[in-house]
């Protein structure tokens, strides 16, 4: 039987595990995708039901999964939080998984830090503020930025003319 003559149930749920195949989706990520490719809104809910009462689709393993993946790439909290947001994960899922992912965040500031710019502090306010602002983008707060960089007085009175580790 051609694919066009089956049952929408059964190509809604052939469409769900080819897309849960390839990576987690969020139970709201998955249902925008499946009502995108014209699913019924009521099959495509009494199907996520059953997905996740089979354990199938889950949104406190995609959030880990997400939070794992940004971290290693080097994103902070701020970030990771905006985007587990946009994909429809509830603001209680969230938390608990950044809580629970245990990650020093000024240890990973510091590391993107260095690997973006190297070790040296930067020369001038300019410098710093676009190093500051890199990281913010990144998703790091403002408080994590200064606690690792310092701020710029600190930056100034603590430089010399040779280049300084920021782990100092």
């Amino acid at each position: 039987m051609r694919q066009l003559d089956a049952d929408p149930v059964i190509r809604a749920r052939d469409t769900a595990f080819r897309l849960l195949t390839r990576r987690e989706h969020s139970r709201a990520e998955l249902h925008n995708k499946l009502t995108a490719r014209g699913y019924d809104r009521d099959i495509v809910d009494n199907l996520l039901a059953s997905l996740a009462a089979e354990d199938l689709v889950s949104d406190h393993r995609y959030a880990q999964a997400l939070v794992s993946h940004r971290v290693s790439t080097g994103y902070g909290p701020h970030r990771i939080m905006m985007e587990l947001k946009d994909k429809g994960v509830a603001p209680e899922i969230i938390d608990q998984t950044l809580l629970s992912s245990e990650v020093d965040w000024d240890e990973l500031l510091r590391a993107q830090h260095n690997r973006k710019f190297g070790v040296s502090k930067a020369g001038s306010f300019k410098e710093w503020a676009r190093r500051a602002q890199y990281l913010d983008r990144r998703g790091f707060s403002t408080d994590t930025i200064r606690r690792v960089m310092g701020s710029w007085d600190h930056a100034t009175l603590a430089r010399d003319d040779s280049d300084v580790d920021i782990n100092a």
